[in-house]
């Protein structure tokens, strides 16, 4: 069976499965995912260190507000102030380095995918790369194409019995991609 024929199937049935409600459970999977991978035991520790140094500050104020060592507990206040502009910081710099998406983030990304020119073989890839975990071609009497997508747990199976010419036999890999390659069952 051709390779352009298995590829070009393996496009429309990406592109059907573009619907809305595929695009709605990918994108709470992967915002859930990321919220959950964005707490960090770094974040955690400096989220209840901030929480610790705001509880320390509103114990000093409150002793100056009954007349305490006003100068003491002011100096300690603006030592309380500095470690929360330090936590704050690296807080910052954490949740740089893991960002969490938000569902409304992954959702815009997705949508991009629909309707894009199938014939542009940067975004055919880039459909394959983001959308199919793994690709099984089972072949004999009824040759059948095994599509496992990425994100959530589904799989596509279709016939390749009346698969025909590709129209898309002319296009060639352009320059530092390399053409995905096939599983192929028997």
């Amino acid at each position: 069976m051709q390779k352009t024929l298995i590829e070009d199937k393996v496009i429309k049935e990406v592109l059907a499965i573009l619907t809305d409600e595929y695009i709605d459970a990918i994108a709470r999977s992967i915002a859930d995912l990321s919220a959950k991978e964005g707490n960090t035991d770094t974040v955690l520790r400096l989220k209840r260190l901030l929480k610790e140094n705001e509880d320390a500050k509103e114990n000093l104020i409150k002793a100056i507000e009954t007349g305490k060592a006003v100068d003491v507990i002011t100096a300690q206040i603006e030592k309380r102030q500095k470690e929360r502009a330090d936590f704050e910081a690296q807080l910052a710099q954490e949740k740089m380095i893991q960002p969490i998406l938000t569902y409304d983030e992954v959702r815009f990304f997705f949508e991009k995918f629909r309707g894009g020119d199938a014939n542009d073989i940067t975004y055919r890839m880039a459909l394959v790369d983001t959308f199919i975990n793994r690709i099984d071609v089972f072949e004999g009497e009824d040759p059948q194409l095994e599509i496992w997508c990425t994100a959530i747990k589904q799989k596509i199976i279709c016939s390749l019995a009346k698969l025909t010419r590709s129209s898309k036999e002319h296009l060639v890999c352009p320059t530092g991609f390399e053409p995905a390659t096939l599983r192929v069952g028997v």
